[in-house]
């Protein structure tokens, strides 16, 4: 099971070959992406005024005209338009990938690719964007929470550091991108688990138990992590 897409995630999708680009479109829309597609770069680009903001792009390198997917990336970047970028191409030369990562794109796919791997990538991106966003000031109650550091992911307050395993970090970073959202524990399994392994749901509730402890002021009527019965568990919004 898979995160649905979120309604405001909104995909710029420039290619020229019709049949490819609306079969892309046809699958993203399918995972609930909002997709504004384009045919060539010099039409991406008159559109960028107009549309909102986009959360991801997917860019064919070789295009007709004077702005390829080269271009119009340096040109996205140059305006300050940051999301990740994921160039589709039929070139998979090593100094290709290097032209395309040095013109400003998080991500690279070479034709012909499977569909299930590029909703995959878009998926991982704007995981990845998400996090971005998030990550300069997380805290979890009175706790202070650092899961990007260099020796340690740890969590401080009251005078104390805490260190998570792997386990750990992966599903605090799963609740914190949905932070006041229910997650289910099909999902945690999904996203931390995958098919390697095969826990129960006890595991998971043992998990959030230990959060519980370690984050909570009464682990027994719990304000942060919450129990969404039925549905699994969901880390609510500190404002709320």
């Amino acid at each position: 099971m898979t995160i649905p897409a979120s309604p405001q995630h909104r995909i710029l999708l420039v290619e020229d070959e019709d049949r490819l680009r609306k079969g892309i479109r046809m699958n993203l829309e399918a995972e609930g992406y909002a997709v504004s597609e384009f045919a060539d770069g010099e039409s991406a680009l008159a559109s960028l005024t107009d549309q909102p903001e986009f959360n991801l792009g997917i860019l064919d390198i070789m295009m007709p005209g004077t702005v390829d997917g080269l271009e119009l990336c340096r040109r996205l970047r140059k305006q300050r338009l940051l999301f990740p970028v994921i160039f589709l191409t039929a070139k998979g030369g090593v100094e290709d990938k290097l032209a395309g990562l040095n013109a400003g794109a998080d991500d690279y796919l070479t034709k012909p690719f499977d569909l299930g791997e590029l909703l995959a990538r878009v998926a991982a991106g704007l995981r990845r964007a998400r996090w971005n966003t998030i990550q300069d000031d997380l805290r979890i109650g009175d706790y202070r929470v650092d899961l990007d550091g260099a020796s340690a992911q740890t969590a401080q307050g009251h005078g104390e550091t805490v260190r998570f395993n792997e386990r750990e970090i992966d599903i605090l970073r799963l609740l914190l991108e949905n932070r006041g959202r229910p997650v289910s524990r099909d999902q945690i399994l999904d996203r931390v688990w995958g098919t390697a392994e095969f826990p129960t749901n006890r595991t998971i509730d043992n998990y959030i138990v230990k959060f519980r402890k370690i984050f909570e002021t009464e682990p027994q009527s719990p304000r942060h992590f919450i129990t969404r019965h039925g549905i699994g568990y969901e880390l609510a919004n500190d404002t709320e």
